[in-house]
């Protein structure tokens, strides 16, 4: 048998970033296969202070504000790896991965799975929108919540089913919310074995008894005369907070926009096609995917528009910023306006996104149509979807008329 090897590597993924800082990895080679553990430095190194052929024990160049550290740390850790292998070859035993493993975790920084979990967020291995680094920051709460020590070793079928009784039970989280916690821990932990701080025989089973139940769920969407009881409303003087609600509302249901795509909508992104009308064609905040809009099917929209927009012809954005709230505010509002126009629903700004396409579907629009429309990614959407533009937009909404039912 192959004694196994123990190298240094210098950014492993051969990525390029624009600090130009990178980490080390001890790199453990049994059999030709390769696991990597990483080394806790006190700072990154950039290419010009990394020692590629490094003579004897120096890694890292002096240049390096931290150089003695983390030549030391990483002759400690090598070290250790060949003890190991030293004396499982002395005592005629098979050297494992786990054996290495076991004594770098248990010896090297006392690093813990919360901490992995926080360097992962922050530097994460692919682009995250940062509506994923919440749910990956929510899901640490609540792990630290749960146990803010958990050591590697500690990570067994019990403590994630622990894990999800604490989140279904103490915080009464839904299935789905559940899930999608669990996904970035999956997501983590195999982070966590790629870097040589789990083994596979260790995670392999992890999540199996955890099983979380998902049900399906439910869009909650306006009906047409819920959407004209709202147009119909009348406003005193000191609810014009509610009215401009209302109306911003109501733009959201004609363009199917979420309320943070609203806020950042500008005025380029508003284009007229010659003897069709206004079309609204962006990119959603949540997925920077494509968008074409009808607007000129809602004729209402563009009197919003009018309404709410900057006197100052500069300004990029579609609506001034004067009129635009927090969300928690806006909810409000809607929930207010629920209640006055006899609306039982419980209305919020995604309720417009889901009554937009309910709109388009009911008056049979092509999915293909209201996919574009909507921004939609779906696995099972075909080339031709992307192939489409803004005059199989208009042909495919020919036949809509909301202009009849006073929209």
């Amino acid at each position: 048998m192959k004694l196994p090897t123990v190298t240094i590597v210098f950014n492993r993924l051969n990525s390029k970033n624009k600090t130009g800082m990178y980490s080390l990895h001890l790199r453990i080679t049994i059999e030709r296969n390769s696991k990597y553990v990483p080394i806790p430095l006190p700072q990154k190194i950039s290419t010009s202070d990394w020692n590629a052929k490094h003579k004897g024990d120096c890694y890292v160049k002096n240049s390096h504000p931290f150089a003695f550290e983390i030549n030391q740390k990483i002759i400690e850790m090598k070290n250790k790896a060949n003890d190991v292998i030293k004396r499982h070859y002395l005592q005629n035993k098979s050297i494992t991965f786990d054996a290495i493993l076991q004594q770098l975790n248990r010896n090297s920084a006392k690093l813990t799975f919360n901490q992995f979990a926080a360097e992962y967020i922050k530097n994460p291995k692919e682009k995250f929108e940062l509506a994923t680094i919440t749910k990956y920051n929510t899901f640490l709460k609540h792990l630290n919540d749960f146990n803010k020590q958990v050591q590697f070793n500690d990570l067994t079928p019990e403590l994630v089913v622990n894990f999800r009784t604490h989140l279904e039970v103490k915080l009464n989280l839904a299935g789905s919310t559940m899930k999608s916690y669990f996904d970035k821990f999956k997501k983590i932990v195999n982070q966590a074995e790629r870097e040589g701080y789990l083994d596979y025989q260790q995670t392999r089973f992890l999540f199996t008894d955890a099983k979380i139940k998902v049900n399906e769920a439910s869009r909650t969407f306006l009906e047409i005369e819920e959407i004209q009881r709202l147009i119909q409303l009348k406003f005193k003087q000191e609810e014009q907070h509610l009215e401009r609600d209302r109306d911003l509302f109501l733009f959201q249901i004609y363009t199917g926009l979420y309320y943070n795509d609203l806020k950042i909508l500008k005025k380029d992104q508003l284009n007229e096609k010659k003897g069709v009308g206004f079309f609204l064609i962006s990119r959603r905040d949540k997925n920077n995917n494509k968008t074409i809009i009808p607007l000129y099917k809602f004729p209402n929209s563009l009197r919003i528009i009018e309404k709410y927009s900057s006197v100052d012809k500069d300004e990029e954005l579609v609506f001034d910023a004067k009129y635009i709230i927090e969300d928690q505010p806006y909810n409000r509002n809607l929930k207010e306006l629920g209640v006055k126009a006899n609306i039982k629903k419980n209305i919020s700004n995604k309720v417009a996104r889901h009554t937009n396409a309910q709109l388009w579907i009911r008056y049979g629009t092509a999915r293909e149509v209201v996919s574009k429309m909507m921004g939609h990614v779906k696995s099972e959407t075909t080339e031709e979807y992307f192939k489409i533009n803004i005059n199989d937009v208009e042909e495919g909404v020919k036949h809509v008329n909301f202009k009849d039912l006073g929209l």
